[in-house]
């Protein structure tokens, strides 16, 4: 028979899951506040907010469990990166420290170079967790102790690792082995992820080496870069300031150590203003193996290949049934937008860094970006041109992705805009446009004929999502419809007759039709047609009375 709960118990309880509730829908900054906020009271907490206290405490904790492991990749945390995008490049980008492949490296050293040194951390940590957030407590002095050791310990293993080749393709082929599953939970898009090379376990002895030493300044200087800049003047600034930074750190760290700081503000920041401008005024030799325009090609590739993956698995690509419907959610509409306005950054990057101008560095780029417009060029506008076709002969009632056909037909053009500024543009997406055009022109006329007992409101909303699609590229249906139309005056008089605010698109297409009838009208001077006088005259009263 078990025992009865107690009152107590039960209250506590009550309040553990509030306080969950309550953490889980607050930003973490704000839990911190609230944390904040108890430990600084000005009189000795309550048994009941001591209790909140720690049950915030166990909530921020509960999800981070793998404290040793944590406490060791701190050694690298202002040169790491959680970017997906970079794996689907297939190449090594110079200066990129994946969090996912220092975890592989914690787990090879944890096991070969001090596995009892790291169930000591990890139980230590375990038990200081108990009355404090994790955070604070591997900033404590005892974790600083506890990750000196293990860094002393890590490097003593990889300086043994590199001195010996047989050693260290085996710790790469393990490290490479743990690739794939983690980065799977990272994205859903990625096919196969390249192994790790031998530089970037370099990169990781280099930072593990120097991270409490020459390592700091470096990471220092980092923070001085945004992730963005206002305009040209800023990013000017902020690249010279670069090369400035770049060459104190050579005189006092190295050149390994001062080159990290232009490849994390290229990686890290993801600041391609500034890291352009500084390879060229750098006057890197882009045909001499320069790490920086390798890393900057590196993204290139990566970003047009992640593009190319997504919308492949988004669109459904290689299992399609014709005639479906296109249902991206609305992350997986965010991620290709991002996608497309980095790709964008990185178009004008590599223009301004000059690699463009380089015969030799040039074809990387042209490669990459033929190989993403035969997907996006054929068989994403395939499906586009299908999906807006359907939406634009739907007489009655939109398709159910209208909305998302207008999307795609966007990102298309966006895509075509890039290519013109690039340089790359090709006459797929050009006729494609003109082809689409053709065929909404067409259910235009089509629209427009209807018997008189039409519900003419159905009328005007099949031209404007028919609009809503023309308007991506810069056309509006009133250029296709004929100035004498009888249906034209009879749908506009009874849309101007019946009252209420008109849309913006609506009395767009209106103010065109009225100007253009004014301008009919005005040729003759001895006849006019009553029917565009009236629809001049209605236009104007309802302008008036509005």
């Amino acid at each position: 028979m078990t025992d009865e709960i107690r009152p107590e118990e039960l209250h506590q309880d009550e309040l553990r899951h509030k306080i969950d509730a309550l953490v889980a829908r607050l930003p973490a900054s704000l839990v911190y506040s609230l944390l904040s906020e108890i430990e600084g009271m000005d009189s000795e907490p309550t048994d009941r907010v001591q209790l909140v206290r720690q049950y915030v405490i166990e909530y921020l904790n509960r999800q981070r469990t793998n404290r040793a492991r944590r406490l060791f990749t701190n050694l690298f945390e202002a040169f790491l990166i959680d970017d997906d995008v970079l794996y689907h490049g297939g190449v090594a980008v110079p200066g990129m420290l994946q969090r996912v492949d220092v975890g592989a490296l914690w787990e090879a050293l944890s096991r070969d170079a001090f596995p009892l040194l790291a169930v000591e951390a990890q139980e230590m940590l375990d038990e200081m967790a108990r009355g404090e957030v994790i955070d604070r407590i591997l900033r404590s002095p005892v974790a600083t102790v506890m990750k000196e050791r293990m860094r002393v310990a890590a490097v003593k293993h990889l300086d043994a690792v590199l001195a010996n080749k047989k050693a260290m393709e085996e710790l790469l082929a393990g490290m490479s082995r743990n690739r794939p599953r983690r980065t799977r939970l990272m994205s859903g898009f990625l096919e196969k992820t390249p192994t790790i090379d031998v530089n970037t376990l370099r990169l990781m002895h280099l930072v593990l080496t120097h991270a409490e030493g020459a390592g700091k300044p470096v990471a220092d200087r980092l923070e001085e870069f945004p992730a963005s800049c206002s305009g040209e003047a800023e990013a000017n600034r902020l690249a010279d300031r670069l090369l400035d930074a770049t060459d104190q750190l050579r005189d006092r760290c190295g050149d390994d150590l001062a080159n990290l700081l232009p490849l994390s503000v290229l990686t890290v920041k993801r600041n391609y203003p500034v890291a352009a401008l500084y390879i060229r005024q750098s006057g890197v030799d882009p045909g001499r193996g320069d790490a920086m325009t390798a890393a900057l090609t590196g993204h290139f590739i990566g970003v047009t290949r992640a593009l190319t993956a997504a919308l492949t698995v988004i669109l459904k690509l290689n299992d399609r049934v014709p005639g479906s419907a296109i249902r991206p959610s609305a992350k997986e509409k965010a991620r290709l937008e991002a996608l497309v306005q980095r790709l964008d950054q990185l178009v004008h990057a590599a223009t301004s860094a000059g690699l463009m101008e380089d015969r030799r560095s040039e074809p990387a780029f042209r490669n990459a970006w033929t190989q993403a417009a035969k997907i996006i060029g054929s068989r994403v506008a395939a499906v586009a041109m299908e999906r807006s076709a359907q939406a634009a002969a739907a007489r009655r009632q939109p398709v159910i992705d209208h909305a998302d056909i207008v999307w795609l037909d966007r990102l298309l053009w966006r895509w075509q805009g890039m290519s013109r500024d690039f340089g790359f543009e090709t006459y797929d997406l050009v006729k494609w446009r003109e082809s689409l055009l053709e065929e909404l022109r067409a259910n235009v006329e089509k629209a427009m004929k209807f018997e008189e007992t039409d519900p003419l409101d159905e009328r005007m909303e099949h031209l404007l999502r028919i609009d809503g699609i023309a308007g991506v590229f810069g056309q509006r249906v009133s250029a296709w419809i004929p100035t004498f139309s009888h249906n034209m005056t009879r749908l506009l008089s009874h849309r101007l007759e019946r009252g209420g605010e008109l849309g913006a698109e609506e009395q767009a297409i209106i103010d065109d039709l009225v100007a253009t009838a004014r301008t009919e009208v005005g040729k003759s001077r001895y006849w006019k047609s009553n029917e565009l006088m009236d629809l001049i005259e209605l236009s104007e009263r309802t302008r008036q009375v509005g």
